[in-house]
């Protein structure tokens, strides 16, 4: 299994407390965000990782040259912002086996999900995660059958998790350099019927704003005691 992480935004939001590293480096008790998240997914079976890199992408290199622990890391250098989208089909080249399904992950998330129990449903799946509430994410509507008939609704507590596996033949058709993956890609490929999704109650951590990243912080905390 190889696995694209999305790790080239801006990062705006976490700037007030990791104002000169990229969003993946943010630091939680002397390591890397990014880390934490490839060594869960090494543990899960990935044997290859690319990263999306944009905004201080050097940082991001010199952090973890060719490899992390053992695990051969490329890199997909965006020369402009391509957004997420655009830096998902900007990675796709460096797939060894494109043939085979691939894991997609946001570097800001980490959703501990078992690789083994999210299998390919179509041609794309997401996971998915039940909130108590959802005051920030883009809510989903699933069918009977797994199948996603829409995303972004506020309605909805069922929230992206950001983890996402897909054939690569499924982007074959799109073009531009600067897309959105969320806004602009998934909607066309649910309008087609081909997105599916699976909820999982496991751990979701998203370090995208200050609250949330002290938080991840904190419970790290508390696993170490």
């Amino acid at each position: 299994m190889e696995a694209i992480i999305l790790a080239g935004g801006l990062g705006t939001r976490l700037r007030s407390v990791c104002p000169n590293l990229p969003k993946p480096l943010a630091p939680v008790h002397n390591k890397p965000f990014l880390s934490y998240l490839m060594s869960y997914w090494k543990s899960q079976g990935v044997t290859h990782f690319i990263l999306s890199v944009g905004y201080l992408h050097e940082k991001v290199i010199n952090t973890y040259g060719k490899a992390f622990e053992d695990i051969p890391i490329d890199y997909a250098i965006e020369k402009i912002p391509l957004g997420t989208g655009g830096a998902l089909l900007h990675a796709l080249h460096h797939l060894h086996n494109p043939k085979n399904p691939f894991l997609v992950l946001n570097g800001d998330t980490l959703f501990q999900i078992p690789l083994k129990e999210f299998a390919l449903n179509g041609d794309c799946m997401l996971a998915l995660y039940q909130a108590e509430k959802n005051t920030r994410y883009d809510g989903i509507i699933l069918s009977d059958k797994g199948q996603i008939l829409k995303l972004g609704d506020p309605t909805s507590s069922l929230i992206n998790g950001g983890c996402y596996l897909f054939q690569k033949n499924l982007f074959t058709d799109f073009k531009g350099e600067s897309l959105s993956l969320e806004k602009e890609l998934l909607p066309i490929l649910i309008h087609q019927g081909r997105c599916f999704g699976k909820a999982f109650e496991k751990p979701f951590i998203d370090i995208g704003i200050p609250k949330d990243y002290q938080r991840f912080i904190a419970l790290c905390s508390t696993k170490s005691h």
